[in-house]
């Protein structure tokens, strides 16, 4: 909501002062009516728009990778938030206020118009009323005194000023303003769209008067004769709004053609401007960069046996059933590599620069941790570079923040006592006594599981598997398939894996992409968990005959959203498959899928 609320406000405000230095004193009143009227609406609408842009980044093909989290990373119980609470209790309670308020003076009109004498005038209703007022319009009704108007007292010109906002239907302008106002009566802006509009009301009817009497003098005075009386309710459009200056300097202004014309023209960069900035979002989509099967090394298949000596293997399909439970040991040399090939890298340790050091200080770009605990920056201050000797991090998108976390970037900073006891010896032996592993595919059971088969997906470890090698938990998609390489990892299969960017045709979802998008859409179960957003990084690869294999979740937000995800990419119609110089290739594929729970 904050980030809404963000958005709007700075969106509506660059609109408003573009009005009030450039469009407000030229005479293009209709023209600056329907611009503040658009002006509002985008910029309420603007931060539900989202575009992704993807650009391709080309990395190694490896085999899926599983998501290591930092022993840091911790689920914090929320605690209750008694200021959130009251002031929501406080915004419904004055909500609720102004919409009884709101309703009452739409319904005084109407009363009033039920209890005194109405005449048919042009198109519009006179309502006579015994109070004395100034001539005032709410939709096609217009409310006068009926002894001024017995007495022919009402000049011509005010009618013609009431009967163009009518004919102009001014008024729907104003309760729409003032719809907003009511809910967002906490924002001072939208008062100030208020009397742009209707100021703006009050220059297209005086407009109507001098065209139509060409006697701007005698206009004036009579404005002025009428500045001192009482204004009616505050939803009708009245003669003596705002009776300044500004409205007389306008009756007798004289604007450039070509002027106005250049200044609607410049609007339309201002707005493209707005909507790039705030709407469009880059997201890397992975080229892999084909690779050959290489064997595993001495040394490597030394290093992995060490890492998993005496780990119990537990392999299970996505609905939990279990395939096989073995210690490693007990693993065929296939069994290893196909579902442990993953050996974490030693650490080398590496401090913060005297700059970078003073820069991590700023809370509102980092959000920290000091050897693996949640730390506030200031607490930064008590330590040296030198004292850091190791640190890792990554930029967090934005939809991928926490209340708790909103920082661009999170960061995890070890002192050397820590580094000596967690991290140093980390990636000679797995801290945890099993490792559970999830398939994407259930097809094979122990029974039929074969080695050189099509490889099934690493996509879920438990928390023991997350100490292989801690990595903040919002590293970027290139950098968490960068961590990877070809040495430490064996190929999908015995067939090559192209990115898209080595071919000469790409793979293509029947209808385009935005079908694709439509189907998951329409597949996608989401969870029912409040306040859910972010994103869901899958892998796929697209076959020769354009189905579906190798399916597995590079990131997810937690709740089921990466299993539904995998399950919803499987039940994917056949594709129209990549090609390279004529010949159908298998082709590696990684999008993102934005979870955005209705309640938001």
């Amino acid at each position: 909501m904050t980030q809404y609320l963000l958005t709007s406000t700075i969106v509506a405000t660059i609109l408003l002062v573009v009005y009030q230095l450039f469009l407000e004193k030229e005479k293009m009143h209709l023209f600056n009516r329907f611009y503040l009227l658009i002006s509002l609406l985008f910029s309420l609408l603007i931060p539900f728009i989202s575009i992704e842009i993807i650009k391709e980044i080309t990395t190694p093909a490896t085999a899926p990778i599983a998501m290591n989290f930092s022993r840091g990373t911790m689920v914090i119980a929320e605690e209750t938030n008694y200021l959130e609470q009251t002031l929501w209790g406080i915004y419904v309670l004055v909500t609720a206020i102004l919409s009884v308020r709101f309703i009452r003076n739409i319904a005084t009109f109407y009363q009033l118009k039920k209890n005194n004498a109405t005449l048919s005038f042009q198109n519009a209703t006179l309502v006579l009323l015994h109070e004395p007022v100034l001539p005032h319009t709410f939709m096609n009704t217009i409310f006068i005194n009926e002894a001024e108007y017995q007495e022919r007292k009402i000049e011509k010109e005010l009618f013609a000023h009431e009967m163009t906002h009518v004919n102009q239907k001014h008024t729907l302008d104003v309760l729409f303003v003032e719809l907003i106002k009511t809910v967002f009566w906490f924002n001072p802006l939208f008062l100030l769209y208020k009397k742009a509009i209707q100021l703006n009301h009050e220059f297209l009817a005086d407009e109507k008067v001098v065209q139509s009497y060409k006697n701007i003098p005698f206009y004036q005075s009579l404005l002025l004769s009428k500045a001192s009386c009482n204004p009616p309710l505050y939803l009708a459009s009245n003669l003596n709004f705002q009776v300044t200056k500004k409205r007389f300097l306008m009756m007798s202004r004289n604007s450039s053609k070509k002027i106005i014309l250049g200044k609607q023209l410049a609007l339309l960069p201002i707005f493209t401007a707005l909507f790039c900035y705030f709407c469009i979002d880059s997201v890397a989509q992975v080229q892999t960069k084909p690779t050959i099967n290489t064997k595993f090394t001495t040394a490597s298949v030394t290093d992995r046996d060490a890492y998993y000596a005496s780990v119990t293997v537990n392999v299970t399909d996505e609905k939990r059933n279990l395939i096989f439970s073995k210690k490693y040991e007990d693993l065929t040399l296939e069994e290893k590599n196909r579902y442990l090939s993953y050996t974490p890298k030693k650490y080398s340790k590496k401090s913060p620069t005297k700059a970078e050091f003073e820069d991590f200080k700023n809370s509102k770009k980092y959000a920290i941790w000091i050897d693996d605990i949640p730390a506030n920056n200031s607490h930064l201050a008590v330590y040296s570079p030198d004292k850091i000797v190791y640190f890792t991090g990554s930029f967090v998108h934005k939809n991928a923040r926490s209340k708790k976390f909103p920082q661009p970037f999170q960061y995890n900073f070890y002192t050397e006592a820590y580094y000596e006891k967690n991290l140093k010896n980390a990636h000679k032996k797995f801290s945890g006594k099993s490792i559970d592993i999830v398939l994407s595919d259930s097809k094979k059971s122990p029974k039929n599981l074969k080695p050189n088969t099509e490889e099934e997906s690493l996509v879920s470890p438990n928390k023991n598997l997350a100490n292989l090698n801690p990595v903040p938990k919002t590293e970027t998609l290139v950098n968490l398939l960068q961590e990877t390489t070809k040495e430490s990892n064996p190929p999908l299969s015995n067939d090559v894996v192209f990115n898209v960017a080595g071919i000469t045709e790409k793979p293509e979802f029947p209808g385009g992409m935005e079908k694709f998008y439509k189907f998951v859409g329409n597949n996608f179960q989401a969870p029912t968990e409040p306040n859910l957003k972010g994103k869901v990084y899958v892998m796929f690869i697209i076959e020769k005959d354009g189905s579906i294999t190798n399916v597995s979740v590079l990131r997810d937000i937690g709740h089921g959203t990466g299993e539904e995800a995998m399950r919803v990419i499987k039940l994917s119609p056949k594709w129209i498959p990549a090609q390279k110089d004529g010949v159908p290739v298998r082709v590696q594929y990684s999008l993102p899928i934005t979870i955005m729970s209705s309640n938001l």
